[in-house]
């Protein structure tokens, strides 16, 4: 297991005072994953390769958990086998238990069986089958004992991600109504989210025991629990409570007579949660891992039997094992798995390739998730699916928005449906509307919104063994392809300051969402400060022309500072975050000239009034600040660097556009040298 887990061990810490202990349910015993459960237990889904067990394990591993317990009641057989596998990779110092209950339906009567069966001493972690996380629970732990001190009835110690702003998140189905009381974290009221529910009711006494009452509606719940061991007697006196749900909705309408409380922590940044309830969740948590989101949990170092891997840009990584012929494309969050094969001329983005797969010349993957020994012969596409082990697809099939298990061989052009073979080895298809005939969204399970790339070109996109992602000839690429990189995480910035103003989301979560963009398109640090300014600046823009949609008046150079000044107070954190060092600098005040340039009867007038703010707050320094005002406008080479939006102007444009700017500062600058003249002679 880590490498790093010895070394932690012998450091101070919770591990060293009390045995740390875990149950791990390997089923959920909710099968939103369909028709996976037919396949195999929720810990045995493989997310990049690698089962969803052996990251659980990882992060235990590295928490100093000592004792695991493994609740096997699902595929009892297919786990034993994998457990057997890792015996000489495990660390050593973990003892892991299983407990065998084939037949066991719900979490309720797993926990009553765990006590029964009297494993369990003292406070433990407990995490069901569908969660993947990369937290130090002993962090969580010490937060539960300290609580108990307070209150010694705390019964349990739920763990909640903030999602921030739920409206168009993939996960907005997953959140909760949490009421809670601000100071202690103490649960009031907890209930997930049901679509077009425009209600909920509150008590009263909530506020009047209470000085401060939080209401949060954009908490999930990460399938991870502290619990005190009272939680097992709980479910063995109440036998109604079958669920997660069922023991918090019972605990917090009971709480005088059953004396037990429930209090919340939420995740810490920079940890990352996320339970797989739904394949929307399951492509939500392979990308982050590709965008290294869930570090250290990537391919290229861990877990377990996901060594080897190299990583490369634009998020995608190659296994050293593998082999990708020549003129194939690796374009973006992609990842090709060990002994697999790539034939000549394909193309792969955001999709995942396992182990030993076999994919013909000219095959074109999009948004798919392939698992290990898939054979895809040559010509062929396939977009938006999940491909189980041993499946074949033959030449020149198309395969749209399908879900296949193991084994289907693939003769027709599939779209929409849902493949297994029947007892006699037919290929049986159904309908996926019909397998997720309750979910109102069955349509949006596996179909990406964003544009996709056209496959009818991309066979002329080509790469040598040596540039998995550099194409031969940009004439010959696919529309979606040829934006720039750069003019894409440019918008995403925007997208991202934009809602974080409007819905004055924090700007640490904002600076996580423009650091997630940087690693998906592969952007060095100076691009990311160049580019956060220019966002900024263009912000008022964007933001004027959402708040006036319906009038036909131009923005005028006043109003456009004056939204200005708002967003640069917000965003002053961001701001101080990549505008650090000398070059930080230097690309803020160059974003600045490139808006100019773009937006001259704006932005021009109140140069001087922004560059003396950043002067003022410490940002810009007056060395930096008299360097690059006595620099002519952008040199070639950094004009290389930015591919700046301003290149529809001619240079004698630029030229004269930047000496009236500087025309302007010239007070300033004067002020600005007196000052240090000043200082110096002092």
């Amino acid at each position: 297991m880590s490498g790093n887990t010895k070394k932690e061990s012998q450091k101070g810490g919770f591990g060293k005072q009390e045995s740390l202990q875990a149950v791990v349910f390997t089923d959920d015993f909710v099968h939103d994953l369909r028709p996976a459960d037919r396949v195999f237990p929720s810990t045995l889904l493989p997310i990049i390769s690698c089962p969803l067990l052996d990251y659980l394990l990882e992060t235990l591993a590295r928490s100093r958990v000592q004792q695991v317990f493994l609740y096997l009641s699902n595929h009892v057989e297919k786990l034993k086998t994998h457990l057997d596998s890792l015996k000489n990779v495990l660390d050593k110092s973990m003892v892991i238990t299983t407990i065998v209950s084939d037949g066991c339906r719900s979490l309720g009567d797993a926990l009553r069986d765990i006590d029964t069966k009297g494993f369990i001493r003292g406070d433990f972690i407990l995490i069901r089958g569908t969660a993947f996380t990369n937290v130090d629970f002993r962090t969580y732990m010490d937060h539960h004992k300290a609580r108990k001190e307070k209150d010694k009835n705390v019964a349990m110690t739920m763990i909640f991600r903030n999602l921030g702003n739920i409206k168009d998140s993939v996960l907005k189905n997953e959140s909760s109504y949490v009421v809670s009381s601000a100071n202690s974290k103490k649960l009031l009221f907890y209930k997930k989210c049901t679509p077009n529910e425009k209600k909920v009711e509150m008590e009263l006494q909530w506020f009047l025991e209470h000085d401060k009452v939080n209401i949060d509606t954009a908490l999930f719940d990460t399938h991870m629990y502290i619990c005190s061991q009272s939680v097992l007697p709980l479910f063995a006196d109440n036998f109604d409570f079958q669920t997660m749900e069922d023991f918090i909705r019972g605990v917090l309408m009971n709480e005088e007579f059953i004396d037990s409380r429930i209090y919340w922590e939420p995740l810490i940044n920079p940890e990352y949660a996320l339970p797989i309830n739904s394949w929307k969740a399951y492509q939500m948590i392979c990308r982050d891992i590709l965008q290294r989101q869930c570090y250290p949990l990537v391919p290229d170092t861990l877990p377990l039997s996901m060594r080897d891997f190299t990583y490369m840009s634009r998020s995608t990584y190659k296994h050293h094992t593998s082999t990708v012929s020549k003129g194939c494309t690796l374009h973006s969050e992609a990842i090709i798995g060990e002994h697999s094969t790539l034939g000549e001329n394909s193309f792969v983005k955001r999709s995942v390739i396992g182990s030993k797969c076999s994919i013909g010349s000219n095959v074109n993957i999009y948004n798919s998730y392939i698992m290990s020994g898939v054979k895809i012969q040559d010509n062929c596409i396939v977009t938006d699916s999940i491909i189980f082990s041993n499946c074949t697809i033959e030449n020149g099939k198309k395969i749209e928005a399908c879900i296949l298990l193991p084994y289907v061989k693939c003769s027709s052009n599939y779209s929409d449906v849902f493949l297994e073979l029947s007892s006699d080895d037919t290929v049986v298809h159904t309908k996926l509307e019909q397998l997720f005939e309750d979910d109102e969204n069955y349509s949006s399970i596996l179909r990406n919104d964003d544009s996709k790339v056209d496959f009818d070109d991309a066979s002329s996109m080509s790469s040598d063994s040596s540039a998995w992602s550099a194409p031969s000839s940009r004439e010959s690429i696919p529309l979606a392809v040829l934006q720039d990189d750069n003019d894409l995480f440019l918008s995403e910035v925007i997208d991202s300051l934009l809602r974080g103003f409007e819905d004055q989301l924090k700007c640490e979560n904002l600076i996580l969402e423009i650091n997630s963009s940087r690693y998906a398109y592969n952007i060095n640090i100076r691009q990311v400060s160049h580019n956060v300014i220019k966002a900024i600046l263009r912000l008022p823009l964007h933001h004027y022309s959402k708040i006036e949609a319906d009038s036909k008046n131009q923005m005028k150079s006043a109003e456009y500072f004056k939204i200005l000044k708002k967003i640069l107070e917000y965003f002053n954190p961001i701001i101080e975050n990549y505008i650090k060092t000398e070059n930080a600098q230097e690309d803020c005040l160059n974003a600045i000239q490139d808006v100019v340039f773009t937006n001259e009867t704006l932005v021009k007038p109140y140069v001087i009034h922004l560059i003396k703010y950043l002067y003022d707050r410490d940002i810009l320094v007056e060395e930096k600040i008299i360097e690059w005002y006595e620099q002519d406008f952008f040199s070639t080479e950094d004009a290389q660097l930015f591919n700046t939006e301003s290149d529809n102007l001619t240079q004698e444009e630029k030229r004269c556009i930047s000496a009236s700017m500087r025309k302007e500062m010239a007070p300033f600058i004067n002020w600005l040298k007196e000052a240090e003249e000043s200082s110096d002679s002092q």
